[in-house]
């Protein structure tokens, strides 16, 4: 090899290993900045957690005040507002860390944790529909009306009474993988000696749902249990699976006690 092929082959040698320390340097500040952000994380699900245990303590000692009813009902609202925003910090927060959130995001999420002044990912916006609802919760827990069953949907930032009816085969096709609803259900429980109807709040998150909505699940919930408030069992069903009126029955008779029968049905 010549002495001038030589000179040209060290100096491009040395042109790659000069690129080559470059890019380990470049690599070397991503996965530190990549450090910072997971450390960052890390420290507010710590606070988010210390923060949940000091409400739910709270909670326990406001139920605890059985002589100031009023008062109590208006505490435990605010509390729960406050718990279920928490909730919902938290879900984002586990939902950033598993996805690689920006830094930008990090900011925000931080800011959210130091003066519950969240940004609209956190913000409770939904309204109710309270006429449509009231009048289907009404209907349902009429003596007199065949309604066994309505359904409570998301129309943009409101939830609305989209269905109602007596056939539990009808209800089961009103929720969808991509929706988010509630559904009030009311069934003939007990045995030949006592028979009872019985009622079930159920809420419907499907498989497809987004992390933030799922998130938002928590407030919209205790939003339109102002309104349906009175059952006997509350269940969070994720699959048509779980959608059973056997189950359903099982959960009510749990909650309610044993039957105590002849065995003779009436006819």
């Amino acid at each position: 090899m010549s002495k001038k092929s030589s000179i040209k082959m060290n100096l491009e040698t040395n042109r790659i290993n000069n690129e080559y320390t470059k890019l380990q340097e470049h690599i070397a500040k991503l996965s530190s900045t990549q450090n910072s952000i997971i450390n960052k994380f890390d420290v507010l699900k710590k606070n988010v957690d210390e923060m949940r245990k000091i409400l739910t303590q709270f909670s326990d000692k406001i139920t605890a005040l059985e002589d100031v009813a009023v008062e109590k009902r208006k505490l435990n609202s605010e509390v729960k507002t406050l718990k279920n925003r928490i909730d919902e910090l938290y879900e984002i927060i586990k939902d950033g860390k598993e996805e690689s959130v920006k830094s930008d995001d990090v900011q925000d999420i931080e800011s959210c944790h130091s003066g519950f002044s969240c940004s609209s990912k956190v913000t409770m916006t939904t309204g109710l529909d309270r006429d449509t609802i009231r009048a289907a919760y009404e209907d349902v827990r009429s003596d007199t009306s065949p309604t066994e069953w309505a359904v409570f949907k998301f129309d943009g930032a409101r939830i609305v009474c989209s269905a109602r009816g007596s056939d539990f085969s009808e209800f089961r096709t009103q929720f969808s993988d991509d929706d988010r609803a509630f559904g009030y259900v009311r069934l003939q429980m007990g045995d030949e000696m006592s028979k009872r109807k019985k009622f079930m709040f159920v809420t419907w998150v499907g498989p497809n749902v987004s992390v933030i909505n799922r998130a938002k699940m928590s407030t919209d919930k205790a939003i339109i249990k102002d309104i349906i408030s009175n059952f006997a069992v509350e269940l969070q069903l994720e699959s048509q699976a779980e959608i059973d009126i056997d189950q359903f029955k099982e959960a009510l008779n749990r909650a309610g006690g044993a039957n105590y029968g002849t065995g003779i049905r009436d006819l």
